[in-house]
């Protein structure tokens, strides 16, 4: 990842998802396939690649021995450890760094990574099955669908998303490494200010590396509210691998 793409990451840490005690719906969902897949993280150690503001990381602390929390992104750093802190959380370290330049000596019972493009081709695939005995494996199916952003990618153009998944489940099918797989899918709605919404809509455009006009992204996003309001439908389809 480039530098710019890692500010764009600090930059998204203060507005991204943070962790609160409490598991969303579609969180429940993900650890009820997990339970039927027989993952259990009693007393674990895990290893948590691409973990952002810790969402799953302290979360997982409560039943694992040890946590490692790896990103990047030292904005989803501070804010994990922020976190950590505020809820006394003791058994989570945290480790600065993009997958390739990641270099630990330690084998752990479990490697977790949810929703991070951190693995994207067959050496990172053999590196993050080196890390354990099970891995947990949760990502995009197929593009996530926003109606607030659609417009925007429909004018100023949208990166073909590498749905590393595919690929993934073709390592593991061509070296005949068992896994057991489930489709998940969440709608959900989210409501912002006009304020919000474009900043919401320059970073996705900005991680993309799209050509735009801002003044021009500004009067799109105007034209959208309601009453100062600008709903986002996103509906997503993820796909879980334990292997």
């Amino acid at each position: 990842m480039n530098v710019a793409s890692k500010n764009l990451w600090d930059e998204k840490s203060k507005s991204y998802a943070k962790f609160d005690g409490k598991l969303s719906d579609f969180q429940i969902k993900f650890f009820e396939i997990l339970d039927k897949f027989g993952v259990d993280f009693r007393n674990k150690n895990l290893i948590d690649i691409g973990c952002g503001t810790g969402l799953y990381t302290l979360y997982l602390a409560k039943f694992c021995k040890n946590v490692v929390g790896v990103d990047n992104s030292i904005g989803m750093i501070d804010e994990l450890n922020q976190k950590k802190d505020e809820f006394e959380i003791k058994n989570i370290s945290t480790i600065l760094s993009s997958f390739d330049e990641l270099q630990i000596k330690d084998k752990f019972d479990i490697a977790f990574l949810t929703m991070s493009p951190a693995i994207k081709n067959e050496k990172d695939f053999q590196k993050f099955i080196n890390l354990a005995d099970l891995r947990v494996y949760l990502n995009w199916e197929k593009p996530r669908n926003s109606s607030l952003l659609e417009p925007f990618f429909a004018k100023f153009g949208r990166n073909t998303l590498n749905l590393t998944i595919k690929n993934l489940m073709e390592f593991l099918n061509k070296n005949k490494i068992s896994y057991q797989t489930e489709i998940l899918n969440e709608v959900r709605t989210s409501h912002r200010n006009i304020e919000k919404s474009y900043e919401n809509i320059l970073w996705h455009l900005r991680i993309n590396g799209l050509k735009f006009n801002e003044k021009e992204v500004f009067e799109m996003t105007k034209n959208l509210a309601k009453n100062g309001v600008i709903e986002d439908v996103l509906q997503s389809k993820m796909r879980v691998l334990v292997f």
